[in-house]
């Protein structure tokens, strides 16, 4: 650590000591100058500092989740399974839409600002009596250390622990022996650390498999599932795979008070279950409920008490945010960046009914595949107008880059008479949009986290 990070954590810890407030915009402020002046560790470094921090993790049952897509909705079905099972549930989920608690949740909800703060202290004072060549985590690592001291000083029944970006590397593979491996449907994103191959990727992500731990997987394509049973059976690990054929009769319905809502059956392992209900318009969510159910069903054959009743009610009241979220009346936000969930997220409009126009604004950063995602969106003909816009983050594509390969995307392909705005800033779009809505128009947003983001700041 150099000296001007050193003098930095000293008052913070001395000015927290003497009593004076320290605010999450002020931990943050720190935590977004991490990636300046240090690099992403091994995994035997994690697990030395776990090992410091009194291995916080082996008093812990932990549910492992890594996949590309659908991670943050299962684990939000399974948490909320287990809650009506009468369970208390840790949820370490990334990343986060408009505050850094919502990384942390207990019962579904994020923790208290205070909480935030005295857990970051704790972390920094670990940190500095740590002695071991000026050692100090990366963003995501520090996150994850303040969740293993979290959920260790106020335990929970259950911990779900999200990964980052992969599996295999994540600091989150430095824990102990999860109770299941879950692996979500895999897809292109994030190659530049993972590969260009779905393969590749798939073995990412099966690097969380653990030596006699129980694994559950979205069975979607050969080529991720053969590398994922391959790693299983090495490791004596038994999979549990939910298939797309395992969920059917998929539909939306309206309830007495005229919400609309999916409703599904699904053949798991063990049971069937007819008409369960999920409080979404994502018809893709059935996916990630399903995962959930499979994983309920394992922990409940390990000596969890879950009923059925447990998982029916859990599904339902399951609410997890930028997922075709609704946050005004006809307003849908919706965090699909990569491919496979731009193609979900479109299969969902289109099952959407609309009395008057589809208006989407879109937004996406540069790392992504943005020229293929403008284009299947074009290409998908269901949105009557469309609004782009620069995200705040630097990483985000400029309104002149967005601007060409819309316009080539629509000379290419032919596509005339959809209306397309440019703007530097979402604000302007958001404003520009709700203005020229008419009574029956739906509203979409689509193409980042950052874009969900800073539109639901707004509302």
């Amino acid at each position: 650590m150099t000296n001007e990070i050193v003098e930095s954590i000293n008052r913070i810890i001395d000015s927290s000591e003497n009593g004076k407030g320290l605010s999450v915009a002020e931990c943050e402020a720190f935590l977004n100058a991490v990636p300046g002046f240090t690099d992403k560790h091994t995994i035997e470094d994690t697990r030395k500092f776990l090992d410091y921090l009194g291995n916080p993790d082996e008093n812990m049952k932990i549910i492992h989740v890594a996949g590309t897509n659908g991670k943050g909705s299962v684990c939000s079905y399974l948490t909320s399974i287990l809650m009506k099972a009468g369970y208390k549930v840790g949820t370490f989920v990334s990343p986060h839409l408009v505050k850094i608690n919502e990384r942390f949740l207990v019962d579904g909800k994020m923790i208290s600002d205070s909480l935030f703060v005295e857990i970051f202290v704790e972390l920094l004072q670990r940190i500095r009596e740590y002695s071991n060549d000026g050692y100090f985590p990366t963003y995501f690592e520090f996150l994850f250390f303040m969740a293993m001291i979290l959920y260790d000083v106020y335990p929970v029944d259950y911990l779900i622990l999200e990964t980052g970006l992969g599996g295999r590397l994540d600091a989150t593979n430095a824990i102990g022996k999860p109770e299941i491996n879950i692996i979500t449907e895999i897809g292109f994103d994030h190659m530049q650390y993972l590969g260009n191959t779905i393969e590749d990727i798939a073995a990412e992500k099966a690097g969380i498999i653990r030596e006699n731990v129980p694994t559950v997987f979205f069975d979607k394509q050969k080529e991720s599932t053969d590398v994922i049973k391959k790693k299983a059976l090495e490791l004596d690990s038994r999979v549990v795979t939910v298939k797309k054929n395992d969920i059917s009769d998929v539909r939306e319905e309206c309830d007495e008070t005229g919400n609309k809502f999916i409703a599904f059956s699904y053949n798991s392992l063990y049971d069937k279950y007819a008409g369960l209900k999920l409080s979404t318009r994502a018809r893709y969510q059935t996916e990630n409920a399903a995962i959930a159910v499979a994983s309920a069903e394992i922990l409940r054959n390990s000596g969890a008490v879950i009923s059925g009743e447990d998982i029916e009610l859990g599904l339902v009241s399951a609410k997890w945010e930028g997922r075709m979220e609704e946050i005004r009346p006809g307003i849908y936000v919706d965090g699909a960046h990569n491919i496979d969930g731009i193609e979900a997220f479109l299969d969902s409009v289109a099952h959407v009914s609309a009395e008057g126009r589809k208006l989407l604004l879109f937004g996406i950063v540069a790392d992504k595949q943005y020229e293929d995602i403008i284009e299947k969106i074009l290409l998908s003909e269901q949105f009557d107008s469309v609004f782009v816009a620069t995200l705040k983050t630097t990483r985000s594509v400029s309104v002149s880059d967005l601007k060409s390969t819309f316009e080539k995307c629509k000379e290419n392909n032919g596509i005339f008479g959809v209306p397309i705005k440019y703007y530097t800033n979402v604000r302007d779009a958001v404003t520009d949009v709700i203005t020229v809505r008419k009574s029956g128009d739906i509203v979409f947003s689509v193409g980042s986290l950052y874009l969900t983001g800073e539109i639901k700041a707004m509302m």
